[in-house]
């Protein structure tokens, strides 16, 4: 079961692969398409990174 937190009204989703790794599946406050990070070595640097990719894109925060 995936770890879920929230970040600037995103949801995050993070999820641990079978074989090693992390990665975030984010949710946009008002519903609409998932976005998923690439895979990372470790669960802070995937959540790091989601948040990363939220803050570039401001104008999705609706």
């Amino acid at each position: 079961m995936p770890d879920e937190l929230e970040y600037q009204s995103h949801q995050l989703a993070v999820i641990e692969q079978p074989g090693g790794g992390f990665f975030v599946e984010i949710t946009p406050p008002a519903g609409g398409q998932i976005i998923r990070t690439v895979t990372y070595q470790s669960r802070q640097q995937a959540i790091a990174e989601a948040k990363a990719n939220i803050d570039k894109h401001p104008h999705e925060r609706r």
